[in-house]
């Protein structure tokens, strides 16, 4: 989703010798890009095109560390450089480790985001009443798994759920959700709890851009994709 960001990252977004530069927060132990080796992230708005979707992204990473605690939060970020002329860091997601192995200082890790703490079953608290509200489920879901809804999310006040059945986790119940709203549940860069849904994608998304951002146009239009 679309950040706000300075006028210097604006202007670097558009240099042809810009490079991206990540740093990490883990266990509140900054390391930067002198630590990390490699990492790869795993994400997207669907798992299977179309609503529905509760989407997990996935961090694989390597990078040289005197200890990674287990479970430990990964806050990832990004920045621009120019030769001497770098930007703020941006969030980029926040992982919590999965696996990990060391090698003498050397660690790889396997991390995911907050979505992964929704596959456990709801069971739900016995002062709940239902049918409730979809607005009340997300509230006590990310009350549960510990996470913020984003404000951008908009869900219907009249939308109801039953008290689950079959063993539904709680991103079963996401899932339905989702659903009911035409959208996809998705966890943002800052790490909170977002309903995407697919007619809110700004018309921006579809135009033709260089690799640096910047519109292709033709005879001064847009072209749309």
């Amino acid at each position: 989703m679309a950040q706000n960001t300075s006028a210097l990252w604006k202007t670097l977004l558009r240099s042809k010798t810009v490079t991206k530069e990540y740093g990490f927060d883990i266990a509140g132990t900054w390391y930067g890009p002198e630590q990390e080796v490699s990492h790869t992230v795993e994400s997207g708005l669907y798992e299977q095109f179309g609503i529905g979707n509760a989407a997990t992204a996935k961090l694989t990473m390597s990078l040289f560390a005197n200890d990674i605690p287990r479970a430990a939060a990964i806050k990832r970020y990004i920045r621009l450089r120019d030769k001497e002329q770098a930007t703020e860091w941006l969030p980029k997601g926040i992982f919590f480790a999965n696996r990990r192995s060391d090698d003498s200082g050397y660690w790889t890790v396997e991390a995911y985001d907050a979505m992964r703490k929704a596959e456990a079953v709801w069971t739900p608290d016995q002062t709940l009443t239902f049918p409730m509200t979809m607005p009340a489920a997300v509230a006590e879901f990310g009350r549960i798994i510990e996470v913020e809804l984003d404000p951008r999310t908009v869900l219907n006040p009249a939308y109801t759920i039953d008290y689950p059945a079959n063993d539904y986790t709680i991103r079963d119940e996401l899932r339905f959700i989702a659903a009911a709203h035409g959208g996809n549940w998705i966890m943002t860069d800052e790490g909170k709890l977002l309903l995407v849904s697919l007619l809110s994608i700004p018309p921006e998304t579809s135009y033709l851009v260089t690799e640096y951002g910047s519109a292709i146009t033709l005879g001064g239009v847009k072209i749309l994709v």
